[in-house]
């Protein structure tokens, strides 16, 4: 990965679309892209959670972290 968390997080962050319950965000740092996952079926982790087009990158900081632990953080432009 090529950026860090704390770099991750300044980024702008933008909902793509929504599939079979997974909720699919893009995060723009500089000139790189990333891709974030969040799997809503997960009823006790998205219980009380409203899902906007557009989010800050802060708000989203839980669930980048457990993506990045699990690699599951997509760079997708180099």
């Amino acid at each position: 990965m090529k950026h860090t968390l704390k770099e991750i997080i300044k980024g702008t962050t933008e909902m793509n679309y929504v599939c079979n319950g997974i909720v699919y965000y893009s995060i723009k740092v500089d000139d790189t892209i990333y891709q974030l996952e969040l799997d809503t079926k997960d009823e006790i982790e998205f219980k009380d959670v409203y899902f906007t087009p557009i989010f800050k990158t802060l708000t989203l900081m839980r669930w980048i972290r457990k993506a990045i632990e699990n690699d599951k953080l997509l760079q997708i432009t180099p």
